[in-house]
């Protein structure tokens, strides 16, 4: 259930962002190239945010022998 409300927080923080920059650029109050870099910078932001909070130390492009070979590593450093 956790998961599924950091997801839906993010999701919601990432629209709200871009509402927010979409109406500051529509009045014109900053240009839309800065609004379009902010945007992306955002999402870029919430997404990793999201991405470290839910995988933490996994790495979905390793090998499951890699990673059994990484986490029984730091295990015996501990």
């Amino acid at each position: 259930m956790r998961e599924q409300e950091i997801a839906n927080i993010s999701l919601f923080l990432m629209t709200i962002w871009n509402v927010l920059l979409g109406i500051l650029m529509v009045f014109e109050v900053i240009p839309v190239f800065y609004g379009m870099c902010l945007a992306t910078g955002g999402m870029i932001g919430i997404v990793i945010g999201a991405w470290k909070t839910l995988m933490a130390d996994e790495r979905p492009w390793e090998s499951p022998a890699r990673y059994k070979q990484r986490t029984q590593k730091d295990f015996m450093n501990e």
